[in-house]
């Protein structure tokens, strides 16, 4: 707008003022309509904070939404020493004796004795075998002794990993140890050395064959090439650590009820928070107040929560396993009865939450239900976002053209109060002169 540039001088009027305050009432729609875009602006933030809610109820019940992720188990071994155990989520419940006969150990060769680390063993191709597969390794004049040898095999990418060790003996202290990558007779490596040549090429003997685990599991008898036995028991990881014949080790797999329940109290807590700041949206005064995703989000949520599940199971109300809805919409967890439940029933707690088949539990359904909500296209958000979007879209057109209007009227106020000033400035001029006249013609 263009700065005014008079002050009243003719008539004494603050006309600047006078203009500034008319132009203020006139821009009196502008003020509504940026305060209706911040209200807005506002209501998109607290809509974000509502569905980053949405989202942690729907993480939570992803934990509870199948067989695995609900089934949380653990596994015990009554000799710790021995052997421990850990179960994944597909292990199923159950006890087994299980007896460490032998374990898996890696082959180890070494080599004669030599006077020094950089000691000459030869050039040429000498080569790795492991498992029908050959590493071919050269050593070329000016890199051939046995460090350089040593270095060679571990840059090789072979699975034989070589050291140097130094028995402190007063002549002939270093000798070359190869040793297997992995345990197991699959790991067994062979070397040729035949392919040197003007040096002392290693001659290996054995520290330790490579041997495979030997263990029995409720009498049957199991070999491993890894002293980490995974695919024995279905979900359970054996790690063997002290081979004893004959001693019986006890491994029990039952229901992890501090990790479901963990699991439990999260989803409980973010139906919670969820619910808590519906509920405060919708007090006098907040920001989404009246704003129908709220009344959307709360209906469809806890009529998961508070109708019966469509299953055949024993349970099909969450208030069953210990999940009751308290005034306010509230839900109240009960471990007591929560433990009871999955002591009494631990398949019909489970499917109460888990999607098996036909059978849609309560956890697929907060999941299902919050995904029709937040949809990137279609869901309920999406359309109110787009919705306020337009609405201060509109808003900044409006002002736009107000701001115009009021540009071009502050212009027309500014010069008829020009206009006025010196209409007024001329009438005072010609006074000043017919006074002077006067004075002039009563003097004679």
């Amino acid at each position: 707008m263009s700065a005014i540039s008079f002050g009243g001088l003719a008539t004494g009027l603050d006309t600047g003022s006078i203009v500034s305050q008319l132009v203020a009432l006139r821009r009196q729609p502008i003020v509504k309509l940026e305060a209706q875009k911040q209200l807005y602006e506002r209501q998109k933030a607290a809509l974000k904070d509502l569905q980053t809610k949405l989202t942690a109820l729907m993480t939570a019940a992803d934990g509870l939404d199948t067989a695995q992720s609900f089934g949380s188990l653990t596994a015990a071994s009554s000799l710790e020493n021995l052997l421990t155990a850990k179960a994944a989520s597909e292990a199923q419940q159950g006890t087994y004796a299980i007896t460490v006969e032998s374990l898996a150990r890696a082959q180890k060769d070494i080599s004669q004795a030599f006077s020094s680390q950089v000691a000459e063993v030869g050039t040429g191709t000498f080569t790795i075998t492991v498992g029908g597969e050959v590493t071919e390794i050269t050593l070329a004049a000016g890199a051939s002794s046995l460090t350089s040898l040593k270095n060679a095999i571990n840059d090789s990418g072979g699975d034989v990993r070589a050291t140097i060790i130094n028995d402190g003996s007063a002549t002939t202290p270093y000798r070359l140890v190869l040793t297997a990558a992995e345990t197991g007779t699959d790991a067994a490596f062979s070397v040729d050395f035949s392919g040197l040549s003007g040096g002392a090429a290693p001659t290996l003997s054995s520290i330790s064959a490579a041997a495979n685990a030997s263990l029995t599991i409720d009498s049957l008898t199991v070999t491993s090439q890894s002293n980490l036995v995974s695919n024995a028991i279905e979900g359970v990881t054996l790690n063997l650590l002290k081979q004893e014949p004959g001693t019986e080790i006890t491994v029990t797999v039952n229901i992890d009820k501090d990790a479901i329940a963990a699991k439990m109290k999260t989803l409980v807590d973010a139906y919670n928070g969820l619910m808590t700041y519906v509920e405060a949206q919708q007090q006098k005064g907040a920001t989404l107040q009246g704003n129908n995703v709220l009344r959307t989000v709360q209906s469809r949520i806890s009529s998961v929560a508070v109708f019966a599940h469509a299953g055949t199971g024993a349970y099909r109300l969450l208030a069953q396993v210990g999940l009751t809805q308290e005034d306010g919409g509230q839900l109240a967890f009960d471990r007591t009865k929560f433990d009871s439940a999955l002591a009494a029933d631990y398949g019909a707690v489970r499917d109460l939450f888990v999607e098996r088949g036909t059978n849609l539990g309560k956890a697929y359904q907060f999941r299902t239900a919050i995904e029709g909500l937040t949809d990137a296209k279609t869901g309920t958000f999406k359309i109110t976002d787009d919705s306020l979007t337009n609405r201060m879209k509109a808003i900044d057109d409006r002002v736009t053209r107000y701001e115009k209007s009021v540009e071009a009227y502050q212009i027309v106020l500014e010069r008829q109060f020009t206009a006025m000033e010196l209409a007024v400035s001329k009438l005072q001029a010609q006074g000043s002169y017919l006074t002077s006249i006067f004075t002039k013609s009563t003097s004679y």
